[in-house]
């Protein structure tokens, strides 16, 4: 008899967004038909305010996708949560510009007027639509900062800065919904300013609130920095009933000490051990000036923490084997993993770096792997060219099925640079596991 495997939390939540979409486009609809659109322009000025209410709709789910909700960022991991992300990021962008165009388009077909002039008896005759138009540039300036070519010259700071100017976009541009004819007179507007108000809550406290709450109550200071290899270091951080955090092994928090130049914004790092009621063990890589501060701190400083986040926790498992694959610094993660993981069960840890001298808690995982009867792999060497095949690659799906036997029978873990780790899901699915068995993210720092 087949089974029915539940729907992933990712799945669940496009769904969501699709099924709220289809409502508001049947809200538009229902509008329509009410009044059809009729003279010249009354065709594009209908499509216009589709747009719109998409285009609103859409920025509430950004706000709320990038609020940080316990729920989604526990369940939903990295790189599909990322897609979610950005899949309705260009979305809304798009949306919002179909709906100007098509708005300036309407009203220069019905005064018969150019697209310029139409343009401009928009902006100086409708109320709030200057402000939009603000909006509608600061949306443009978060999207272009985040074209990857110009993202790779930037600073995670500055990039950072930038993407959040598409808040006061959005909020600059409410007051123009508002005077929307499918929401101008009618009880619908008192529901979309709700739905408003509460994504902008949400945000204001799992972004801001619960961070500081957090922090005051747990009060995280540095007890340590230890280094674990050239250019790398663990900060240890103590504070009080820290177990009461709920924080798991492979998830993450988002570390800001007030110092420049960290004080006006947050990282993610990685929890690289099993968390204790008075300790957490965070690993860093510098590789940026942020990084780089965050080695520098000094014992009893403190720093505002958010979190846990992350879903790369053994609470994704179904099967008993297990085989986690690090790449360079995802091998933070996994090693609190694989302290985590239960006595009887069998696990293989692949761990891939171009140096022997770039392997971090060797004698820790060495160790671990004596406790559990584990098996460690230690995969060093430079980059596969591509000439060589699979024999080029240590994580090809020839040598993963060398290394280990059965498996397809395996639950994965995998974390590292993002080449590596679509390389290796690559791998394990040509070598016979199953998607859903295989949990996947990018490091942090």
């Amino acid at each position: 008899m087949s089974t029915v495997r539940a729907l992933r939390p990712s799945t669940v939540v496009v769904g969501m967004v699709t099924g709220g979409a289809l409502v508001v486009a049947g809200w538009w609809a229902y509008r329509v038909l009410q009044r059809p659109p009729s003279g010249p322009g009354g065709g594009s000025g209908a499509a216009a305010r589709l747009c719109g209410l998409a285009a609103g709709y859409l920025g509430v789910v950004q706000v709320l996708l990038a609020a940080r909700i316990p729920w989604f960022e526990h369940t939903v991991a990295m790189r599909p949560a990322r897609l979610i992300h950005v899949g309705c990021g260009l979305s809304f962008l798009a949306v919002t510009a179909a709906h100007a165009v098509l708005a300036v388009a309407s009203n220069a077909a019905a005064v018969g007027t150019p697209f310029a002039s139409g343009l401009i008896g928009v902006v100086v005759d409708l109320p709030y639509v200057w402000l939009a138009v603000i909006g509608l540039v600061l949306l443009l300036v978060a999207t272009v900062s985040s074209v990857p070519a110009l993202r790779r010259t930037m600073s995670y700071g500055w990039w950072h800065l930038l993407h959040l100017v598409v808040y006061p976009g959005i909020a600059i541009s409410f007051a123009h919904q508002l005077y929307g004819p499918d929401l101008l007179s009618s009880p619908v507007r008192v529901l979309w300013t709700g739905l408003h108000l509460a994504a902008l809550g949400t945000l204001g406290w799992y972004r801001i609130l619960a961070p500081v709450r957090l922090t005051l109550r747990h009060q995280f200071t540095v007890a340590a920095v230890e280094a674990e290899a050239p250019g790398i270091v663990s900060i240890i951080v103590s504070g009080q009933a820290l177990d009461a955090v709920g924080a798991r092994p492979g998830q993450y928090f988002r570390l800001r000490a007030l110092d420049w130049p960290m004080w006006w914004h947050s990282h993610p790092f990685s929890l690289s051990a099993a968390p204790r009621p008075d300790e957490l063990r965070f690993t860093v890589k510098a590789v940026g000036d942020y990084s780089d501060a965050m080695a520098g701190l000094t014992p009893g400083r403190w720093l505002l923490v958010s979190g846990p986040y992350g879903a790369l926790t053994a609470q994704a498992r179904e099967r008993r084997p297990v085989l986690l694959v690090a790449g360079g610094m995802g091998i933070a993660p996994l090693r609190a993993l694989f302290e985590d993981v239960d006595d009887d069960l069998a696990v293989t840890l692949l761990y891939r770096t171009e140096r022997a001298d770039q392997i971090v808690f060797r004698t820790e995982l060495d160790d671990l792997a004596g406790d559990l009867d584990a098996t460690v792999h230690y995969l060093t060497g430079p980059a596969p060219t591509g000439d060589g095949g699979d024999q080029d690659d240590p994580l090809s799906c020839h040598r993963l099925t060398t290394l280990v036997p059965q498996l397809a029978d395996h639950d994965a873990y995998v974390c590292g640079p993002p080449g590596m780790v679509a390389t290796t899901v690559r791998s394990l699915r040509a070598a016979g596991l199953d998607r859903h068995h295989i949990h996947a993210e990018t490091s942090t720092f």
